[in-house]
């Protein structure tokens, strides 16, 4: 624990060194670093559920089965406006 520790102080240690504009950048590394981890586990995704919507969605939107929208609020309303799901 202590190796992690010595670790998390010496790169608080170069941040604090670091211009803005570079920080940002370590910013987005690390973010995408995150993102990199939480993407390698999908396998909720490989279940027959999910393999079944993922074909539905891709057919409505072959079909032109979907509706684009300028902004959120546009999104937002139509949405408040769908009947309520029998599900």
């Amino acid at each position: 624990m202590a190796m992690a520790t010595d670790i998390k102080q010496a790169v608080k240690q170069a941040v604090d060194d670091l211009p803005d504009e570079a920080v940002a950048k370590v910013f987005d590394f690390i973010r995408y670093l995150q993102w990199q981890r939480e993407k390698v586990d999908q396998s909720w995704f490989a279940n027959q559920e999910w393999q079944t919507r993922y074909r539905e969605a891709k057919e409505d939107i072959k079909e032109g089965r979907y509706q684009d929208f300028d902004n959120i609020d546009d999104l937002l309303a139509c949405l408040k406006n769908q009947p309520e799901s029998a599900e």
